[in-house]
């Protein structure tokens, strides 16, 4: 058994310390991890392997759900056992009952990388590899690589925790992003994701916007593909999609959170556009994008919402034919404006809802993965097994897509795919050809999906 003392000690004889991150949440938690293991790693610990003991365990914590924070506090609680250091991280550290051990807690907010790092400071010591940080590496445990373009969010959305949580809206400097990616383009991934809090305030208080990060973006050599997060609807400018239309490695994929297809939820959601806001939102991405891929989030049981409100959601996500749906029912969270909110409904019901809207997504993917039978598309491969040759990962439109392939495929793990058959959870096809890596910047040619 040691201390933080004793690991703060150095010793010529002692092996290396080990580490795990464990993450909860959104691709920003991920982005997020990856900083965590850098900042370790600087103070030369190693990854542990499969079934090896940690040393130092990081739990980054999820708390935009109850049932996000009550996984994250079970995870911290097995970790707490002797021999092993245990940090809490993210949007949860701070909202740990007395009974949860940490070791250290760090928060998500402003200056979480400032805290983070003190916090390892008094745990393990000022960091002995600062070249760690910089070291080319890929992403952990995917084949696309997340970058965060900014943090915070100050809507005010009436269910959300976030905004208090990790405060105001804050933009990373463009000349840090395109550098990020170049790094994980020189290490192989095929594609990046651009995530953050809410991607689209990016250079609201300049005359800059997300179109610019994307052009930016876009241009790296060899990105063979690039994909948006999460988008409010009123952030979905003519100028972002001119943009994604004119860089052939820009994902025809858009996630646009609807929420509600009622107007009067949507007002005491506070989500600052109406229904007729969204469906205009979605026209004018279906007319510049070539057979956009449009996703969204709705939620089940807000505060007040009548049978009736509940079947204009169901009749506008009919109506707009999405191609996947994530469906979330209501949670109050403490300190949200929504949590005082009168008219809430009865968990059953609540759950008699989000299953039927469950259903609805299921049958709205079905028919949109029917579209493509016959088609070929451009298959990112997530997966491999050299037992079967199943390969599986999504297409540009993020379907997902699974195959046969005889060998492990490459590095970049691009490959083209027609689609044979389909099914809710996705495609299936047979390669047909390698990818064409002639074309300038490697850019994919261009296929269905």
């Amino acid at each position: 058994m040691f201390s933080p003392t004793d690991l703060a000690t150095p010793s010529p004889s002692r092996r290396p310390l080990t580490y795990i991150v464990d993450v909860f949440g959104c691709k920003v938690n991920q982005c997020e991890a990856r900083e965590i293991e850098r900042e370790l790693e600087r103070r030369g610990l190693r990854g542990a392997g499969e079934g090896e003991r940690a040393d130092v365990a990081v739990v980054h914590t999820c708390a935009v759900t109850s049932t996000a924070l009550a996984e994250s506090r079970r995870r911290l609680a097995q970790l707490d056992r002797p021999g092993t250091l245990v940090v809490a991280s993210g949007c949860g550290a701070g909202l740990l009952p007395e009974h949860v051990r940490c070791d250290a807690t760090v928060p998500a907010g402003p200056g979480w990388s400032a805290s983070l790092r003190a916090a390892l400071d008094g745990l393990l010591g000022a960091p002995t590899h600062p070249e760690a940080a910089e070291r080319p590496r890929r992403f952990t445990g995917h084949a696309r690589a997340f970058v965060k373009v900014q943090d915070g969010c100050d809507l005010g959305c009436a269910y959300c925790i976030v905004p208090r949580l990790r405060g105001p809206p804050r933009d990373r400097p463009l000349e840090s992003i395109v550098a990020e990616v170049q790094r994980y383009v020189r290490v192989g991934h095929a594609e990046v994701v651009l995530s953050g809090v809410s991607i689209g305030l990016w250079g609201r208080d300049r005359d800059e916007e997300l179109a610019d990060v994307v052009a930016a973006v876009a241009r790296v050599r060899g990105l063979r593909r690039l994909r948006l997060s999460s988008l409010h609807p009123l952030e979905l400018t003519d100028r972002l999609l001119d943009t994604m239309r004119s860089h052939p490695n820009v994902a025809p994929h858009l996630h646009l959170p609807l929420q509600s297809g009622s107007d009067a939820v949507l007002r005491r959601m506070r989500r600052r556009y109406t229904v007729a806001d969204f469906v205009e939102a979605v026209a004018r991405a279906r007319a510049a994008l070539e057979e956009p891929a449009i996703t969204t989030d709705v939620m089940a049981g807000f505060p007040g919402e009548t049978p009736a409100d509940f079947d204009a959601t169901v009749q506008l996500c009919r109506a707009v034919g999405f191609s996947r749906m994530h469906v979330f029912a209501f949670s109050a969270r403490p300190g949200t404006a929504a949590a005082a909110l009168p008219g809430r409904l009865a968990a059953p019901e609540i759950r008699r809802r989000a299953a039927e809207l469950r259903t609805l997504g299921r049958e709205l993917a079905l028919a949109w993965h029917r579209r493509w039978v016959g088609r070929e598309v451009e298959l990112l491969v997530e997966r491999w097994s050299p037992a079967t040759g199943r390969a599986a990962g999504h297409c540009a439109r993020y379907c997902a897509v699974e195959t046969i392939l005889p060998a492990r495929p490459d590095e970049a793990g691009v490959v083209r795919v027609r689609v044979t058959a389909a099914d809710a959870d996705g495609l299936r096809g047979e390669p047909i050809a390698s990818m064409d890596r002639s074309t300038h910047g490697g850019r994919l040619r261009k296929s269905a999906g």
